[in-house]
C-alpha cells in the first residue's frame, strides 16, 4: 500500500474528504520525523514506537569485488511493533 492507496482508504473509512485525510496523514508524519529528529521517541500504544538509533560505522564488503569498505556512523529510525500489531500478524 502506498501513501495514495493509504490516503484514499482512510477516506473512505472516515467519510473525509481526501485533501483533509491528506493534510491529516502529513501533518503526522511532520510530527513524527520531527520528534525523531530530536531525539524523542514516538509511541502509539498497541501499533508500536520509533526511536532514533546511532548505527556505529563498520567495515563492510562490496559482493561484485569482494573489497573491503568503510561504512560510516549514522543514525536511522527504528520500529518496534506493538502487542495489538503483533497479535494482529501472529
Amino acid at each position: 500500500m502506498n501513501k495514495q492507496e493509504l490516503i484514499s482508504s482512510v477516506s473512505s473509512k472516515t467519510k473525509m474528504s481526501k485533501t483533509s485525510v491528506m493534510n491529516i496523514t502529513d501533518a503526522l508524519f511532520d510530527t513524527i520525523e520531527g520528534s525523531l529528529k530530536k531525539g524523542q521517541k514516538v509511541q502509539l500504544v498497541g501499533f508500536g514506537s520509533w526511536s532514533k538509533v546511532r548505527r556505529k560505522a563498520r567495515t563492510g564488503r562490496n559482493p561484485q569485488t569482494g573489497k573491503s569498505i568503510n561504512i560510516a556512523a549514522r543514525n536511522v529510525a527504528k520500529f518496534s511493533m506493538g502487542q495489538r500489531l503483533y497479535d494482529t500478524l501472529n
